[in-house]
């Protein structure tokens, strides 16, 4: 399941957890943002437990975007107790995003 982020709860279900968080800054109207999302679904499934998958409308919520430097969408942070410990802009292949997860632990 992919968590919805919004500026209210990102802090707590983001920083405020000891796991991997893949943040995924992304926008409705970004075709590449929309081509992306089957592909963190997948993930969500396989990572069940292991990894938490949440996604940021930057055009909702733009001062996210800002406080984490997103330039270009779609934006995928991984976070590991609260830090950001790996970026990767642009539409990416699963196994590429799987790669990084599995590297972080």
């Amino acid at each position: 399941m992919i968590t919805e982020l919004t500026e209210t709860n990102f802090d707590s279900e983001v920083l405020g957890v000891g796991d991997t968080v893949l943040v995924d800054f992304a926008s409705g109207t970004c075709a590449p943002c929309r081509a992306i999302v089957p592909v963190l679904e997948q993930l969500s499934e396989e990572y069940d437990g292991e990894v938490k998958i949440g996604k940021v409308d930057v055009g909702v919520f733009p001062l996210l975007g800002a406080r984490f430097g997103v330039e270009m969408l779609p934006t995928l942070l991984f976070f590991k107790q609260g830090n950001v410990v790996d970026k990767l802009i642009g539409i990416q292949s699963k196994t590429k995003i799987q790669n990084i997860l599995e590297e972080i632990g």
